[in-house]
């Protein structure tokens, strides 16, 4: 099991410049969330922590930049922005993983950065589990070893079957060549006997 390597998302950042819609169907409990004050970047901080998973996960690390949650401490605008990608990261850490796994890899670890409004980044560390291709490529690679191996014992086994029928016909060859000549022999012999006078009547 080999480290591949780290990979950077740069494509993670711009996926995440969209801002919050308003939508005028939020109750009034979303309503109060949203215009609450904190008297410091550590309430804040804390108040972002209890409401986004994200921020508790220990399969992951999220990490926000102190300059961003200042700002976000004072402007609507940017708190709206940050809350909105905060609660879209777990869907795309999956989407990361369920990305590597298509590859035949695991994910190690995995870093996500919010530097600024309107940028992010995400590294994450992968492994390959076996080989790299899919579970579905490496199965259809045994399947195929398999055969190889079946169709070599079977032209083994008509091989050796082909051998004996030869080593029985070169047999039954040989015992009718010795018949043969025996047979030959006495014919020989009977007029031979018959050319020198032996040859009697019975």
């Amino acid at each position: 099991m080999a480290i591949t390597g780290v990979n950077q998302y740069t494509t993670y950042a711009n996926y995440y410049t969209q801002t919050k819609p308003k939508d005028s169907s939020e109750n009034a409990t979303e309503q109060q969330t949203a215009e609450k004050t904190y008297s410091n970047t550590r309430e804040y901080s804390n108040y972002l922590t209890e409401k986004y998973k994200c921020l508790k996960s220990t399969e992951y690390s999220v990490e926000i930049n102190s300059s961003l949650l200042s700002k976000a401490l004072g402007d609507e605008k940017t708190s709206e922005w940050l809350e909105y990608n905060l609660a879209l990261i777990p869907e795309n850490v999956e989407k990361i993983k369920s990305t590597q796994a298509a590859r035949g890899c695991k994910v190690l670890s995995c870093s996500i950065k919010i530097n600024g409004y309107d940028s992010m980044t995400a590294e994450t560390c992968v492994t390959d589990e076996v080989d790299s291709g899919t579970e579905k490529a490496r199965e259809e690679l045994r399947e195929r070893i398999k055969k190889i191996r079946e169709e070599k014992k079977d032209e083994e086994e008509k091989a050796e079957e082909k051998r004996q029928e030869d080593e029985a016909s070169e047999k039954l060859q040989l015992d009718k060549n010795i018949k043969l000549r025996y047979d030959s022999g006495i014919v020989i012999a009977g007029n031979m006997m018959r050319g020198n006078g032996f040859d009697q009547k019975m």
